[in-house]
Parts: C-alpha cells; sequence; structure tokens
C-alpha cells in the first residue's frame, strides 16, 4: 500500500494548482458521464445479442453505474462518487471466469500504459471461456482538451490531472492483440465511441492469470 499512498498523496499536493504535469488516478472521475452514455451502452448490448452472447455482464470501470443499470450489469468503479455504490471497488475481489459479457466503454483512455496493460489483463481473467468484452475509448478528440501533451501518441494530462490517450481502431487491435496473445479472438466494431473492439476468449487456452503487482492493492486509476 506504501506505493499507492505516495502516489495518491503527491497527486492530491497538485489539486488545486492551475496546470499539472503529473497524473492524478482519482482525476478520472471527472470524466465520468451521465445518462450520454447510454445508448453506447444499448449498442453493445445489441452486439453481444447479434452474436448470441447471452449470461451475466460486468462493466469494468462503471463510471456513475447509469449505464451498467440499463443492461442490469454488475458494476467494477474503483473511484466511485458519493450516491454510486458499485458491486466491486477492486478487480481483487472479481472471481477469475465468473462473466460472460463485459463492457468496459471510454475506460482505457483514461489510463497510462501500464495501467492499460493490467486493465486488460483484468477483464480477459473475469471472462469466462467463450466470453466476450466490447472495449471502446477515445480518439483523436482527445487534444482538444487543455493541457500539456502526454508520453505517447495522441495523449494528453489536462490541467487538473486527467490523463487521456486517444487511439484508432487498428492501434487498439495492436495494443490488446500484444498483451493478450493467441489466446483471445479479437474483432473491430463499429458505432462504438471512436475505436472499439470484441474480445473473445477462446474456449480452450483462453486461460488469464492476474496481472502482476495488479489488485494486490485498490486499482490505481
Amino acid at each position: 500500500m506504501t506505493g499507492l499512498t505516495t502516489l495518491l498523496k503527491e497527486g492530491l499536493k497538485q489539486v488545486g494548482k492551475k496546470t499539472t504535469t503529473k497524473v492524478i488516478p482519482e482525476a478520472s472521475q471527472k470524466t465520468q458521464l451521465g445518462t450520454t452514455t447510454i445508448p453506447t451502452y444499448k449498442k453493445a448490448e445489441k452486439i453481444f445479442k447479434e452474436d448470441n452472447i447471452k449470461g451475466n455482464t460486468l462493466d469494468f470501470g462503471a463510471g456513475r453505474g447509469l449505464g451498467a443499470k440499463e443492461i442490469k450489469a454488475d458494476t467494477f468503479e474503483p473511484f466511485p462518487r458519493e450516491n454510486f455504490k458499485p458491486n466491486y471497488t477492486s478487480s481483487l475481489d472479481i472471481p477469475t471466469e465468473s462473466y460472460n459479457k463485459v463492457t468496459s466503454l471510454n475506460v482505457l483512455n483514461v489510463l497510462p500504459k501500464s495501467e492499460r496493460r493490467k486493465a486488460v489483463l483484468e477483464i480477459a481473467r473475469v471472462l469466462k471461456p467463450k466470453g466476450s468484452a466490447i472495449i471502446s475509448t477515445r480518439g483523436s478528440d482527445v487534444l482538444a482538451a487543455k493541457g500539456v501533451k502526454g508520453n505517447e501518441p495522441m495523449s494528453i494530462i489536462l490541467d487538473d490531472g486527467r490523463f487521456q490517450k486517444g487511439f484508432t481502431t487498428k492501434e487498439l487491435i495492436e495494443e490488446i492483440r500484444n498483451i493478450l496473445g493467441s489466446n483471445f479472438i479479437i474483432e473491430s466494431v463499429s458505432g462504438i465511441g471512436k475505436a472499439a473492439v470484441k474480445i473473445t476468449k477462446r474456449k480452450i487456452g483462453g486461460m488469464v492469470m492476474r496481472s502482476d503487482n495488479y489488485n494486490t492493492q485498490r486499482a490505481i486509476w
């Protein structure tokens, strides 16, 4: 916990300053949108139905929980607002291979690269064999915000410490494939965010172990 505590304390020192070049994990809470996200969740659920993927659903990075409520999904959110109580605030508590469907909509784009890798591994871990996840991100529109250039292509650290990275669908597919390898089928999907993919765990050989040093403590994003 020491590393996490130090990180949060250092981040909190930056709150209230006009600008910062430090990513403040809990600042991602400010990206949590309200009812405007509901149509995107409906599109994701429609894709699951069209592909005949049935069973329970987890919303990984649920924000305010409104989209998850619409599709009757369980929720994981490490930085919930006061009026929202997710099912999980640490993915350590989510059982392995426990969900048929996972949504993670515009979540990876608020995570630095090392944390994205951990999040993708966790999404993969909690999927049941033959289960699928729909993952979407923002695109180049993130660069319209005020802030400083991040250390990745198409990334920015906003004045309040929020991190944003835009993706093309091709880039998103490549990054997830590099993380998961051949154990998952990765396909592009349209109509959800600026970039979106569906990953499906193969029936055999699709098991993914928990990523090192992740969820031994509360997720830092």
